[in-house]
């Protein structure tokens, strides 16, 4: 079903408000630029299986998200990967050093655990 032009624009209006609203409410929110993450996209269908297309918001320096909407998921997935190319930092290695950093930080955690478990039951040989 072919959707006329005005009445997408007012579907995707009031689409965007909603998922704004709901994104302002995550806990995460406030913090989401201050981590890198200045693009989010989110690809929207209508119960019938139309598509009404992807909202791309973009942090603009101040306070402020801006917004546009691509036409077709293809387009989408383009402009994604387009601007995950063009990142200065390799995510996949922050990931990793960030993984191997928590796994550190949580073999000191299970040694102190342990260490209070012996201490707690006298198991622990003072030499």
């Amino acid at each position: 079903m072919d959707i006329a032009e005005e009445q997408l624009e007012k579907i995707r209006f009031t689409i965007e408000v909603q998922f704004r609203e709901q994104l302002v409410r995550r806990a995460e929110f406030p913090f989401l630029q201050s981590i890198g993450l200045k693009d989010i996209f989110q690809g929207f269908t209508n119960p019938d299986g139309t598509y009404l297309g992807m909202l791309h918001l973009v942090w603009s320096s101040g306070k402020t998200w801006r917004s546009s909407w691509i036409d077709t998921h293809e387009e989408g997935e383009d402009l994604i990967r387009k601007i995950y190319r063009e990142k200065p930092e390799d995510t996949e290695k922050l990931i990793s050093i960030h993984h191997l950093i928590e796994i550190q930080r949580q073999q000191r955690v299970n040694v102190e655990h342990e260490m209070e478990h012996l201490l707690e039951n006298g198991d622990l040989l003072w030499n």
